[in-house]
């Protein structure tokens, strides 16, 4: 309650301010335009945003004795090696282990989000080997180590982005623009299901994502080359079938984060045009035929590609690939999309993917430029706080999860 009320009085003030000066300032004394309509709903929400830092119930001194960990995959072409990280309470993050996948990365940008994806049920992490048109399942221990438990091709060419959902695992290939399933057994082997290949909307598709749906129902395929997202309903055997191609608002979809279960996050890179990237939140997720909820919200950044979205969904973060900068945006209720312009945190070189940690205080993001991993503490009203960098990334690191 007393940090709830903190918020309330806080963000009263904060208010009260703009309403006065039409601006909200920082503490370095810089002025932020902010539409009235986006400041009302973040501050007057009657306790209803979890998400907000301050009012939230996430705080360290509540955190479970389990420790959190953070994966990254190398994407070297000689063999490609899952990096893991451990969590301090603090946040910054330290490098425990390092495990082969049993394949090769692409050694090379994979212009992709999600070269790694968990089941946190069962407690598997899944990787592609872009090098040799593979994907590998993990065992993840109580240490947060990995143990390698199956490798098996993914009938396509340069695999960079998988997602699982309960026992069924996909993988999108970006070198032949189709999409292949797999089902887990009790011990983590991948076996392709049969009749799960299917292609995308055109062979220039260029996939940069893949993702089920929160309820495991669909996928969705965001493709950069055609500017289309791309779904397909998956049935109680794990088939993909029904394709169902969507025009994407914005051009070049890029990276997409769901949010509770009803909307969609895709980020809107326009081709890397300076100063035109945008975000856009789309709806009826369950049909496949996808509606913007309030069109393209443009950040006035260069190139946003990569999205992480907090633990409830009212908040995302983008990283500005081209602007070396991360924007965040608020998601109200009922799903419209607002760039909080008080955000323009200063980045590494060629900001790439970006995730909230799996306890939703902390964001983290590859920088392909200066490899390095950067570190934020999250704030309130949607501010990041930078607490560090890890040095020394692999030239082309791609996968970003926490755990």
């Amino acid at each position: 309650m007393k940090n709830a009320l903190t918020l309330i009085v806080t963000s009263a003030l904060l208010f009260s301010a703009c309403k006065k000066d039409s601006s909200l300032m920082d503490k370095k004394g810089e002025t932020a335009n902010a539409s009235s309509e986006l400041t009302e709903k973040m501050v007057f929400e009657d306790g209803n945003n979890p998400d907000e830092v301050l009012g939230s119930s996430n705080g360290t001194n509540e955190r479970t004795s389990k420790s959190s960990h953070v994966y990254i995959e190398s994407n070297d072409a000689s063999q490609n090696v899952i990096l893991v990280f451990q969590q301090q309470r603090d946040g910054r993050l330290t490098l425990e282990s390092q495990t082969a996948s049993g394949g090769k990365g692409f050694g090379g940008g994979l212009a992709s989000e999600g070269a790694l994806a968990l089941d946190r049920r069962n407690n598997l992490l899944f990787a592609v080997n872009a090098g040799s048109n593979s994907v590998s399942s993990f065992k993840i221990k109580n240490d947060g180590s990995l143990e390698l438990l199956s490798t098996e091709s993914t009938k396509g060419e340069k695999p960079v982005s998988v997602t699982a959902h309960d026992h069924y695992v996909y993988v999108v290939n970006s070198g032949s623009s189709d999409i292949t399933g797999f089902i887990v057994d009790g011990k983590g082997k991948l076996s392709p299901i049969v009749g799960s290949h299917q292609t995308l909307s055109s062979t220039g598709a260029d996939p940069a994502q893949i993702s089920f749906t929160p309820d495991g129902d669909a996928l969705f395929i965001s493709e950069k080359g055609d500017n289309k997202i791309t779904a397909f309903r998956v049935n109680a055997y794990g088939v993909a079938y029904n394709k169902v191609v969507n025009q994407s608002v914005g051009n070049t979809p890029f990276g997409f984060d769901f949010v509770r279960d009803q909307f969609m996050v895709v980020s809107n890179a326009d081709g890397g045009n300076a100063g035109t990237s945008s975000c856009t939140s789309y709806r009826n997720l369950d049909n496949l035929h996808i509606n913007s909820v309030n069109g393209k919200v443009n950040n006035g950044q260069t190139a946003v590609c990569w999205v992480g979205t907090t633990s409830f969904g009212r908040f995302a973060f983008a990283a500005n690939t081209g602007s070396n900068t991360i924007s965040a945006f608020f998601v109200d209720q009922s799903g419209k999309l607002f760039l909080i312009p008080w955000v323009n945190e200063k980045a590494g070189e060629k900001p790439a993917d970006i995730i909230v940690s799996s306890d939703n205080e902390f964001v983290y993001n590859i920088n392909g430029g200066s490899h390095t991993l950067g570190e934020y503490k999250r704030g309130s009203l949607g501010k990041l706080q930078n607490i560090g960098y890890i040095n020394s990334l692999p030239d082309f690191a791609a996968g970003l999860v926490s755990f």
